[in-house]
């Protein structure tokens, strides 16, 4: 593929379920043969190395940051997958981060060889020294209100830098006090990049410490999940315009919110 296509998986709160895609996705680009390195650079409550059973970490993101480690020194490969790991530790220092710091990081992770670069982000916006560097900055909601008008801020923010983003929804119940998928490509004005449904598999591969695309490979949310990662495989980035269709109920009341005519 030559240089690695960095996705920096966010959303603007949390509990929208950013981490299991991240690290899902992850899995299932690696399942398509792709070389992995997901980056776990939430300094704040780290949970990837949770999510895929990768205990007593010593090193991470913010030790090759600061320079402490070479990159290849914290990197732990997930056994079941191969997936490459820079996994987060905790630590009460107060973290911060340089331009300077973050532009030798990514040159030295794409000397490494890698397809797909992830960064599962913290909940908010991340700051420009880093999604700057993104290829793509996947946003992360779920069909309530509250999450969605949260995510078309964050949208507007990557608009405001000039990141690529896409939209996933989460979690989707098909419960009459959810926003339909056509209403949240109507505001977003864009196709998503794919919708999740809930399913129990996600808090028993939680409990296992295991991703759900290896518990259940053949699940309703693993077999959504992979139609997204089949996109990044063929080129398909979804990027069609969405044309509106009215202005009112919900959507007029979010495009009045945003300023959108």
């Amino acid at each position: 593929m030559g240089n690695p296509y960095v996705i920096g998986v966010s959303s603007q709160k949390g509990g929208v379920g950013k981490t299991t895609i991240s690290v899902n996705l992850a899995v299932a680009l690696r399942m398509f043969n792709y070389r992995v390195l997901l980056i776990d650079s939430d300094t704040t409550n780290p949970s990837v190395g949770f999510h895929m059973g990768i205990e007593k970490v010593n090193t991470g993101y913010r030790d090759v940051l600061y320079g402490k480690v070479d990159l290849n020194q914290a990197i732990a490969v997930h056994g079941p997958t191969g997936v490459h790991v820079l996994p987060g530790t905790l630590n009460t220092k107060k973290f911060s981060s340089s331009d300077e710091r973050v532009q030798k990081l990514i040159t030295s992770m794409r000397k490494s060889n890698y397809d797909f670069i992830i960064f599962d982000t913290a909940p908010g916006f991340v700051e420009e020294d880093l999604s700057k560097y993104y290829n793509e900055a996947m946003i992360i909601t779920t069909p309530e209100m509250s999450a969605c008008t949260s995510s078309i801020r964050l949208s507007q923010r990557y608009d405001a830098i000039e990141v690529k983003h896409s939209l996933v929804v989460n979690r989707i119940k098909n419960k009459r006090y959810e926003i339909s998928i056509d209403e949240i490509e109507e505001i977003y004005e864009k196709k998503i990049k794919g919708a999740l449904p809930e399913d129990e598999i996600v808090p028993i591969s939680l409990s296992e410490h295991i991703p759900a695309y290896i518990v259940s490979p053949n699940s309703k949310f693993s077999t959504s999940l992979k139609n997204i990662a089949r996109k990044y495989s063929s080129g398909d980035e979804s990027r069609l315009t969405y044309a509106p269709q009215g202005s009112g109920g919900i959507i007029g009341f979010l495009k009045r919110l945003f300023g959108i005519r």
